[in-house]
């Protein structure tokens, strides 16, 4: 008979189908993004008192370089996903579980990401449409909504700089350019992982450096499929080191509490990181290419140590809150650009400047009717229409299958 878990045990134990302190992860990520771009639009730069923290000589906490470099998470999303996606084939590689066809993959990414993108586009394309945006320029209006639609607006400079539409969904391209190559990229890295590991590292290095930096004009290649290829890996490869872990340590203390000091020690290195490139001004986006697969490493690790951690220490990650937030985080990112530059043009403020020119009421009063505003639009989009068309997507498979077996 099964002894129950002890409570220091279970303390230790780690759960190889949901992984829980991702959606902390992933809300902390979403939200540090969203501070950016909320920080272009508003210039709020509070200062926060610590006379808590005076033993230390810390007076103050400036977190200026979250609000400069937020958008640097935006990786650390993608990496969250590649760490999600190869889950299940690494399970499969150690307890030898069953993985999905490819046919599955294909249809849940398609129903994961694709109603949520198309309703963004039809909403941002036909108010810009109707604002005006196109006038004139009838041959880009059809060349934007036909790149986005297609998930090629990256290609060219004009739909990926200056489109109608969102300014973040370039994200969703690079997602789903990891969606077209991955059973066969996860496939090859199951079977030899170090091999399959250092190749991405390497395809993704030799473009950064010897193609994407090399060029005038950064600002187009920073956000190229081929650079993000090392994040993708050190995320497979957490993975790939999250379920090894939980298969073959038998006794979880020791390495829970390692994990521990790698999760503080990685939070230390990305705050480093993050004051770089705050540094860096206007050439943050060369920084953010040469350092980017530094970054993955400081990410990767942040994951995973905060994933193997005592349970006392996952709470601070696998809670309500972040869950919740971490529930909505792709409807939260898609909008909350978007409708921030609205409310702010609704204050008939044309930039952050004119914002901060009105005085820091408006500042907090715009920023924080655009977090109720971003929070309830993702919630409502989530719950009122992903997971519906979602549901009918799925299930219409299913159904139809159904019915020719009777």
């Amino acid at each position: 008979m099964k002894q129950p878990e002890s409570k220091l045990h279970a303390w230790f134990s780690v759960d190889m189908e949901h992984v829980g302190a991702l959606d902390g992860v992933r809300a902390l990520g979403v939200l540090t993004v969203l501070w950016f771009h909320f920080w272009q639009q508003s210039w709020l730069m509070p200062v926060y008192q610590t006379p808590f923290l005076q033993w230390l000589g810390i007076e103050r906490v400036y977190p200026d370089m979250f609000r400069r470099c937020g958008y640097l998470c935006v990786d650390l999303m993608l990496l969250l996903s590649a760490f999600v996606l190869y889950l299940p084939y690494a399970r499969n590689a150690f307890l030898n579980t069953p993985i999905e066809d490819k046919k599955t993959f294909f249809k849940k990414r398609f129903a994961r990401i694709v109603p949520s993108y198309l309703l963004l586009i039809v909403v941002t394309f036909s108010v810009s449409l109707f604002e005006g945006f196109y006038r004139g320029r009838t041959g880009f209006a059809f060349k934007d909504l036909f790149t986005h639609l297609t998930f090629t607006e990256m290609l060219f400079p004009d739909t990926y700089l200056f489109s109608g539409t969102s300014g973040v969904v370039w994200t969703v391209c690079i997602e789903v350019g990891l969606y077209l190559i991955f059973p066969w990229l996860a496939k090859a890295f199951r079977k030899r992982p170090l091999l399959v590991y250092a190749g991405m590292m390497a395809v993704g290095a030799a473009f950064t450096y010897g193609v994407a930096l090399r060029v005038s004009e950064p600002r187009f290649m920073v956000n190229r499929f081929l650079t993000f290829l090392p994040v993708f890996a050190n995320g497979m490869m957490a993975a790939h080191l999250y379920t090894r872990y939980a298969v073959n340590v038998r006794n979880k203390a020791l390495p829970s509490i390692a994990g521990t000091l790698v999760f503080v020690g990685a939070a230390v290195l990305l705050v480093k990181l993050f004051s770089l490139c705050a540094a860096e001004g206007s050439a943050q986006q060369t920084w953010q290419l040469n350092w980017r697969i530094v970054l993955s490493f400081a990410f990767a690790a942040f994951v995973l140590g905060g994933a193997i951690s005592p349970k006392p220490v996952r709470k601070l990650l696998d809670n309500r809150v972040l869950s919740a937030i971490a529930a909505i985080s792709y409807n939260l990112y898609l909008w909350h650009q978007w409708l921030m530059v609205r409310l702010r043009m609704s204050f008939g403020a044309n930039s952050g400047a004119d914002i901060a020119a009105m005085g820091a009421n408006t500042q907090w009063t715009l920023t924080l009717i655009a977090l109720g505003t971003a929070l309830t639009v993702a919630a409502v989009a989530t719950y009122g229409f992903e997971r519906p068309v979602s549901g009918l997507i799925l299930h219409s498979g299913k159904e139809t299958q159904d019915a020719r077996n009777k």
